[in-house]
């Protein structure tokens, strides 16, 4: 479970009539024992707790005053990240004669005393905000809320709002389910609230929690509705019905991407990858061809590897994914093929004891899983069966047949893309074989056009049963994706793979483009009929679509071959057309 963190309300979740039981207490000892971090998140002021008293002794943190003052009892260390109410304003909520408690950022009154704090709100033209609970109105500092409070404090933390579950009962705690990945709501929650929360517990105040910490320590969530925000669209299945996956089937389990070469696998990886980043989440993405490079234009995500630099020390690596909550894609692609596994091997050992400090990343993708784990086993392959046993965890391959047989036992979700191949086929049956409606998808997958995919949840005995399988076309990608694209752009290709240019008549012209570069120049200089013969037969375009992989490039010369140019218009229109995709793709590596 990648849920790490459970941050609570105080008064109406964990405290009834402002205490909290001695069985509380006791399920939350139990779930700190367990490795959880524990949060506090109320509207109380810090002057209310000891601080050697019990909160102190059981929480990581307090967020008191509704998240304006932040208190680390390890460091015995008292933060306050919006800074304070001005003199101003604090004197003059004075001089309202109206109830009035003071906290070190804060002041809160009580309703109907609001519309005398709106008022000195609108004549000092603001400088503060309301937050209101249950008849309780807090003034607090611009910026304050239960919600940008917890984060400050995650970040202190070194850990994740996406590991987050956050629980509670009123009006100030809607900020605190707006960022958490997880909101359970009490039963005696507010009517708004309850309609806010992913879930709602059967029981009101402490028993609810400690129903709730009770699973989580089994390892357990009770049934939640996911948001549809936050669902990953992967593409579209019969009659263009959408088809999601949900983000905590990724990071709770583990998923095998598995086909033919060229059938879209790389394809399908970018695209879960490219919809987890768009969420804010944090992914390690280990690349052995270069393949997820085009990444990098993602905010937060960083290419290491590659032609750009050497790879990295690990502990430089975990350093970036701990304090820089990076995204990292590292690129094994120049790295010899004999070193590939040992790197892999021990950055997975490292990243197996980031996870279990900080819950991060919260997903990791191997490419090519083949070439780091082979059948017989490996460090590597003990590394990474571990990890995927625990979740969060996919896989790409070409040859299941030649991945470790007890990576494959972990795996509980595949994507799988054309395969054909009876070694490739039977490996995956052996597993499948049982499931539900699995015979009849078998039998397609031979013939799925490339960019099809069938979805299929292996939760053999789950309760409730698994979703039927789904054949699905590929959604579209948010950056370009080209295959080994380094290798396409400059470096040659094989002979047999080259462009050989031929003159009007067919006859060959002694001149050949061994990659992409070499295209582009000899397009300026071929005498125009050798352009006009290539370019209305179609061979640029297959070329470049069948050699080079690249659909966008193919698509741009398909619609110039059908405008007729001729003479040094043709060249212009061509050179520019390509010209422009190697500048867009060079940027990219």
């Amino acid at each position: 479970m990648h849920l790490k963190t459970l941050a609570c309300d105080l008064d109406g979740t964990l405290a009834e009539h402002g205490h909290v039981a001695p069985e509380t207490w006791a399920s939350l000892q139990r779930l700190k024992e367990a490795g959880w971090s524990l949060i506090l998140v109320t509207g109380r002021v810090l002057q209310t707790f000891a601080p050697g008293g019990p909160y102190g002794e059981l929480f990581d943190v307090l967020i008191a005053e509704g998240g304006a003052v932040v208190y680390f009892p390890r460091r015995d260390l008292v933060r306050l990240p919006f800074g304070r109410l001005s003199d101003d304003l604090l004197a003059r909520l004075v001089a309202l004669s109206i109830p009035l408690e003071r906290g070190l950022a804060i002041a809160a009154t009580r309703v109907p005393h609001d519309l005398s704090v709106l008022q000195v709100l609108h004549d000092t033209a603001g400088g503060a905000t309301v937050e209101y609970n249950r008849g309780a109105v807090m003034v607090l500092p611009p910026g304050a809320t239960k919600g940008t409070g917890l984060q400050y404090a995650l970040r202190e933390l070194g850990r994740s709002v996406h590991n987050v579950i956050a629980c509670g009962d009123a009006e100030n705690d809607r900020s605190l389910f707006a960022i958490a990945e997880l909101a359970v709501a009490v039963s005696n929650a507010t009517d708004d609230l309850r309609a806010l929360a992913d879930l709602v517990l059967p029981a009101p105040n402490g028993a609810g929690v400690r129903a709730l910490a009770e699973d989580l320590l089994r390892a357990r969530l009770p049934a939640s509705r996911p948001r549809p925000s936050r669902m990953l669209t992967i593409g579209n299945g019969p009659e263009e019905t959408p088809v999601f996956i949900d983000p905590f089937e990724l990071l709770d389990g583990s998923l095998a991407i598995v086909g033919a070469s060229g059938s879209g696998k790389s394809w399908l990886a970018g695209l879960l990858a490219e919809a987890l980043l768009e969420q804010g989440y944090q992914i390690c993405l280990i690349d052995p061809e270069g393949d997820y490079r085009a990444l990098r234009a993602f905010p937060h995500t960083l290419l290491l590897g590659g032609d750009s630099a050497p790879l990295p020390p690990i502990a430089d690596v975990v350093t970036l994914g701990e304090y820089a909550e990076m995204s990292l894609v590292l690129d094994l692609s120049l790295t010899p093929p004999e070193q590939q596994a040992g790197y892999a091997a021990s950055l997975l050992h490292a990243l197996h004891s980031l996870r279990a400090n900080h819950g991060r990343p919260h997903w990791l993708l191997v490419d090519e899983v083949q070439s780091l784990c082979p059948p017989a086993g490996s460090e590597t392959a003990d590394a990474l069966s571990l990890l995927a046993s625990e979740g969060g965890v996919g896989i790409v391959t070409y040859r299941p047949d030649q991945v470790p047989p007890r990576l494959l036992d972990v795996i509980d979700h595949w994507l799988i893309t054309r395969l054909d191949a009876p070694a490739e086929l039977a490996a995956i049956n052996s597993r499948l074989e049982r499931s539900p409606g699995w015979a009849e998808q078998m039998a397609t997958l031979p013939a799925l056009p490339r960019g099809h995919a069938v979805l299929y949840t292996d939760t053999r005995g789950s309760d409730p049963p698994a979703p039927q399988p789904v054949i699905f076309r590929a959604g579209p990608r948010t950056v370009p994706h080209i295959r080994h694209l380094h290798k396409y752009l400059r470096a040659p290709l094989p002979y047999e793979r080259r462009f050989f240019f031929h003159n009007a008549q067919g006859s060959y012209l002694g001149q050949s483009a061994a990659n992409l570069w070499e295209f582009r120049v000899a397009l300026g200089t071929l005498p125009l009929g050798s352009l006009r013969y290539h370019l209305e037969r179609g061979d640029f375009e297959r070329w470049v679509r069948q050699v080079l992989h690249d659909d966008e490039l193919a698509a741009r010369l398909n619609k110039l071959a059908r405008r007729h140019l001729a003479g040094e218009a043709l060249r212009s229109a061509l050179v520019s057309v390509v010209g422009d995709r190697y500048a867009e793709l060079d940027s990219l590596i």
